[in-house]
């Protein structure tokens, strides 16, 4: 039987978190003279009774002299329908103000417990289905999460732990398929375009380890900031992924030198599936990864040597796949590292299939229970 970790994943305790962010909070509005009696009159007057939650930047203490108050408030009523944020111009200030409920809130931070502890695959199938048929969305049930209240305190961070497990693995999980595209481009012979997926897997790698340890921000220009000051503080849970930590910057260093003309034949994608699968198995997820493709409907045969059109129904057009057969990986799955063997001319078929959304990637687990 799955159970949920009942470490806490920060390497502050709860306490000690709640207090840093109260006075990253609290700094943050002094430095615009706001008082937050004054910020919860003004919210009640505006958008009526409720708990308010200061959240986004100024809670992790990312905030400049730009930068919004973002405010979520959660009231005993029902709501219904999709929601709005009221926007609030006061004295200068830009404040912003979304509305939930107890009652469904309630129900999200269920759905945090449930999808945590999942198998790896259906906790990501969960996470990126929840947008689709939830209130709050992700981004604001991880606001609400981390979000401080006017009276310093934070109602709502014992959903930590689910909350780090669910967003760690979804950015594992687009970890590895980035990874996938960096390994086709390279076989397929963009010299340029492997560089780029190289860094999207770098990147997703940083939001996995920094949600695992607690950091959970759904902001992507934050990453490599909250990144740089992880690898400043610590705070690693074990050698493992420090070890893990560390190679992400090895690589991060030198990704950059492949687009000079001289590296474009260098192999550049094995370390990268090399660190995905190390950051698989030092976080717990899993001790392997496959890989499996599936069409997604409408994709013809056409011209031999055609790169890719689309038909007068919308199917996608690839050259010379008419069935799943036609595509590499559509049978049984693959370990990640098989994807080397392809040769060129299926490499791009693959790859074009799978940006066009003509096929999609079906990344599995092996051996969840042990995880590494």
């Amino acid at each position: 039987m799955r159970v949920m970790p009942s470490r806490f994943p920060h390497f502050l305790s709860p306490d000690e978190l709640t207090a840093r962010r109260h006075a990253q909070v609290t700094a943050f509005l002094g430095g615009r003279d706001l008082d937050p009696g004054w910020l919860s009159d003004l919210m009640r007057e505006r958008v009526g009774e409720g708990l308010l939650l200061l959240t986004s930047s100024p809670v992790h203490g990312l905030a400049n002299p730009t930068s919004d108050l973002d405010f979520i408030r959660i009231q005993e009523a029902a709501i219904d329908g999709p929601r709005i944020s009221t926007k609030i111009f006061e004295n200068g200030h830009h404040l912003e103000v979304v509305s939930f409920s107890e009652a469904e809130l309630a129900s999200n931070l269920d759905e945090l417990e449930r999808l945590a502890s999942l198998p790896a695959e259906r906790t990501v199938a969960g996470f990126r289905a929840w947008d689709k048929q939830r209130e709050p969305r992700r981004k604001q049930t991880e606001r609400i999460v981390n979000g401080i209240a006017m009276d310093g305190s934070a109602p709502y961070l014992g959903a930590l732990p689910a909350l780090a497990r669910v967003w760690s693995r979804a950015a594992l999980h687009t970890a590895v398929e980035q990874v996938v595209h960096t390994t086709l481009a390279e076989k397929a012979g963009e010299a340029r375009g492997r560089v780029g997926y190289a860094y999207n897997v770098l990147l997703h790698l940083m939001d996995a380890l920094l949600s695992h340890h607690g950091d959970v921000y759904t902001t992507r220009k934050w990453y490599v900031l909250r990144w740089t000051r992880l690898m400043a503080e610590g705070g690693w849970h074990d050698e493992h992924l420090q070890s893990v930590a560390v190679g992400l910057e090895r690589l991060r260093k030198d990704v950059h030198t492949f687009l000079a003309p001289g590296l474009a034949g260098e192999p550049l994608a094995a370390p990268f599936a090399e660190l995905a699968l190390a950051a698989v198995r030092a976080t717990g997820t899993a001790r392997g990864v496959t890989v499996g493709v599936e069409l997604t409907g409408g994709v013809r045969a056409f011209l031999p040597g055609s790169a890719l059109l689309l038909g007068p129904d919308g199917g996608v057009v690839l050259p010379g796949v008419g069935t799943e057969s036609d595509l590499p990986f559509t049978g049984a799955p693959v370990g990640l590292d098989d994807l080397a063997a392809l040769d060129a001319p299926a490499a791009a078929t693959l790859l074009r299939a799978l940006r066009a959304g003509a096929a999609r990637l079906r990344i599995g687990y092996q051996g969840e229970e042990d995880g590494r």
